[in-house]
């Protein structure tokens, strides 16, 4: 990243910068090692959405991998208003 270490900084965030450059990213320029699994993931859903992003943010981790054992993913976020529940039941209707 920038050459800045947590330990080092009492608050530290990713930047715009960096998110961009995560977003960014394939499968090749990540190691398996940096990306947590779906099951260490701890989100309060209680939560305000700004206060669960600022938690991303803070964590320093890059929010676009994620893996499930030994299965890695790469999210996407698209820039509309439609929801995953959308999203999902389009593919629902389309299949059936």
């Amino acid at each position: 990243m920038n050459g800045r270490s947590r330990e080092s900084w009492c608050f530290w965030m990713i930047s715009r910068d960096e998110l961009l450059c995560m977003r960014e990213m394939s499968f090749a320029d990540i190691s398996p090692k940096e990306i947590p699994d779906i099951k260490e993931l701890d989100v309060d859903v209680r939560r305000s959405k700004k206060k669960k992003i600022m938690d991303v943010l803070e964590s320093g981790r890059n929010p676009y991998f994620v893996k499930s054992g030994n299965i890695i993913v790469k999210i996407g976020f698209a820039s509309t208003n439609r929801t995953i529940e959308d999203a999902l039941e389009s593919l629902v209707q389309m299949k059936w």
